[in-house]
């Protein structure tokens, strides 16, 4: 990550589809230093960052013919870059010195993607959080207005056992007209079973269901239990048996099924034994996999189980999905914006969100403050969402972040009408990510 995000210069667009054909590239200065430095600019050029090196980046540089550039009538440079193949690419700003050697001054970086992966959009979310309604300290609606202060374009409340404080929270943000968008869900503790599975988005309650019902869960439970091989004690089977009651539940209600935390160690021992995470993991009955949950920074070692253990499934020729979430339960100290999940789908609505998951299409972010980010899933999402890190998601999260103070200044009477604030910023996250991807802005569905 040597190029950093850098808020004096837009770059305008980041992302191009992949393509023989020429595009063009907008630099605009913010303030007078960068526009000192763009006057100094006699040449831009562009090196895709995973090409042959058939000598040293020197001579790369050296050898690279200099992009078609034009100088606007307001100062900005205009480039025209080709992108034939996915990946990073660099646009390195100097000139030529008298000796005939390129002088880089600055670097700014693009990123070209095939159309599979250029039509969608990166959304930020996080599916596994806690209000005072359960075990949190904060209301669902601040806890909501805080998901959006950190940056989130979806989320869901999960409070144990309670599925309708999540109702509160999305209706609280509709009554705003906030643009995230906020999910049913629900943290899942049935009778008998210690493991821990989030409910995202679905349209009931898994929990009132079995409470209600208990009679009919546990014969239900009974029947799951029989595909469960015998060899395992009654207590494993009948986990392994009441989990999957869940997992498909949760999809019967139109849900994503979330295993969470699975080498969550509370205290001595895992809170289930190591025969139902491996049962669960190799049946994989659920949908998505929680490979970075809300942990400490001295107990990352149960998270890197976890990726250690969904690696050595990808290995076998399995494919699980995973999540990174928050697990926060006090939005403002800590937890709550360090894990998270970026999901590449096609608009913001809860059905794209959930096809994009199940078709593994996701990446876990896990960034404690202070700390390198260290992103899980496929290779592919994988490098493309450092880029973003690095490039898109600064601008994104600060617009992000004004909303979510409005709303939580209203939710403390300070801000007195915070719908009409909102009004006025309305779309600007999805504007910004549409001039990213140098579509019209308000082209795509929100």
């Amino acid at each position: 990550m040597s190029i950093q995000y850098r808020d004096y210069t837009d770059v305008s667009p980041r992302v191009f589809p992949v393509s023989e054909r020429p595009h063009c590239v907008t630099l605009h200065a913010r303030e007078y230093c960068s526009r000192a430095l763009l006057d100094g600019v006699g040449e831009i050029r562009v090196i895709r960052k995973d090409s042959p090196v058939p000598g040293t980046l020197r001579t790369l540089l050296d050898d690279t013919p200099p992009a078609e550039l034009r100088r606007e009538a307001n100062g900005d440079l205009t480039a025209v870059v080709t992108t034939p193949f996915e990946g990073e690419y660099s646009l390195c700003l100097g000139s030529v010195e008298a000796d005939g050697k390129f002088v880089e001054k600055t670097a700014f970086s693009i990123y070209a993607l095939r159309d599979d992966l250029y039509r969608l959009t990166p959304y930020k979310g996080d599916f596994h959080m806690h209000s005072n309604a359960s075990d949190g300290v904060h209301s669902p609606e601040y806890v909501a207005a805080t998901g959006r202060r950190l940056g989130l374009d979806f989320m869901a409340l999960t409070d144990h056992r309670k599925y309708a404080p999540s109702l509160v929270a999305r209706d609280a943000m509709a009554a705003f007209g906030c643009d995230m968008l906020v999910c049913p869900g629900e943290e899942i503790h049935l009778p008998d079973n210690p493991v821990h599975i989030v409910n995202f988005g679905g349209g009931a309650s898994i929990n009132q269901a079995a409470a209600e019902h208990e009679a009919e869960y546990r014969a239900a439970v009974a029947e799951y239990q029989q595909s469960v091989p015998t060899g395992y004690d009654p207590a494993t089977r009948f986990q392994v048996g009441a989990s999957e009651w869940a997992f498909d539940r949760i999809r019967d209600c139109g849900g994503v099924a979330m295993f969470c935390h699975p080498y969550w160690r509370p205290r001595h021992h895992n809170y289930v034994g190591s025969d139902v995470v491996e049962l669960l993991m190799e049946r994989r009955r659920f949908d998505v996999l929680e490979v970075i949950g809300g942990f400490m920074p001295f107990e990352i070692e149960d998270n890197l189980l976890a990726v250690s253990r969904w690696q050595e499934a990808l290995a076998r020729g399995a494919r699980i999905p995973v999540a990174g979430v928050s697990d926060s339960h006090d939005c403002d100290t800590a937890l709550a914006g360090w894990y998270y999940t970026v999901t590449f789908a096609g608009e913001l609505k809860f059905e794209s969100l959930a096809e994009a998951i199940r078709a593994d299409r996701s990446v876990a972010v896990h960034c404690p403050p202070g700390n390198f980010p260290l992103v899980v899933g496929p290779f592919r999402l994988t490098a493309f969402v450092y880029f973003l890190l690095r490039e898109v998601f600064p601008r994104h999260d600060e617009l992000c972040r004004v909303e979510g103070e409005i709303m939580r200044r209203a939710l403390t009477g300070t801000e007195p009408d915070a719908r009409a604030a909102l009004a006025l910023r309305h779309g600007e996250v999805a504007d910004f990510m549409d001039r990213c991807w140098g579509r019209a802005q308000g082209g795509r569905s929100r």
